[in-house]
């Protein structure tokens, strides 16, 4: 009978070990899929993933799964029960751990730099150059600025992209990793903290995707058709909307 307890203790612990460590795994799985999303322009799966993820780390789902597997790993190997208090520091902006940030004004910053990036490229290659006809160099100058504008305007997208990105990983490459190793140590602690990480990691990927959603919209509207078959349907779902309806 006491085989049979302990055998019982065993399965019970381990699925819930694996239901733990599966999240991670879903965690980097995440990142292809965004990937994918990402380049192909698809806004509305970005959304739905970084959704997921702020699902999949939820403290109320994750945390009932550590607990059991410590309470459970005490009873089996005659431990003393461990404390399950949930420290409310934890959810505490202070006490949630460092992760990536980003914000409008420091996408601005980068977008402000790529043009005078551009200018200077300009003065370099051509400042000195001798032009018969003024107007004919600040045509040209016009045109190189522009097109220095837009690939700005979608790199500052780009940026935005990746920052979003950035988060997944903090949670799959960093924070996870550091829960279930916790875990299985039995610091309950340790584990709590890299939850709250995680969790608030994942908070943030809502405004990362309003801060996406954004500068992907200014690259629409600055080159439509840079959003590839994306921005085609786009385009051509607007142009069915403006277009006079027969009745």
């Amino acid at each position: 009978m006491l085989r049979q307890i302990v055998e019982r203790l065993d399965t019970e612990i381990a699925t819930r070990m694996d239901e733990i460590e599966t999240i991670g795994g879903a965690v980097l799985d995440l990142h292809g899929d965004l990937d994918n999303q990402i380049a192909e322009y698809d806004y509305a799966a970005v959304e739905q993933s970084v959704a997921s993820l702020r699902g999949m780390v939820d403290m109320e789902t994750v945390l009932p799964a550590i607990d059991t597997v410590l309470l459970l790993t005490a009873l089996r190997d005659d431990e003393p029960m461990p404390d399950l208090t949930l420290p409310l520091s934890a959810f505490e902006d202070g006490d949630s751990g460092e992760h990536p940030r980003l914000t409008q004004e420091d996408l601005d910053r980068g977008f402000k730099a790529d043009l005078a990036r551009a200018d200077q490229r300009w003065e370099e290659i051509w400042g000195d150059e001798a032009w018969a006809d003024s107007d004919e160099r600040d045509s040209r100058r016009a045109e190189h600025r522009a097109e220095a504008e837009r690939e700005a305007i979608k790199d500052r997208a780009r940026r935005a992209a990746a920052h979003i990105e950035e988060l997944v990983d903090h949670i799959g490459d960093e924070l996870w990793p550091e829960l279930v190793e916790a875990v299985q140590a039995g610091d309950r602690g340790r584990a709590v903290r890299a939850l709250a990480a995680a969790s608030a990691a994942a908070q943030e990927t809502e405004p990362a995707y309003k801060l996406y959603e954004v500068n992907l919209s200014a690259q629409y509207e600055s080159a439509p058709m840079s959003l590839g078959a994306m921005g085609e349907y786009v385009s051509d779902f607007e142009t069915w909307l403006t277009s006079p309806k027969t009745e």
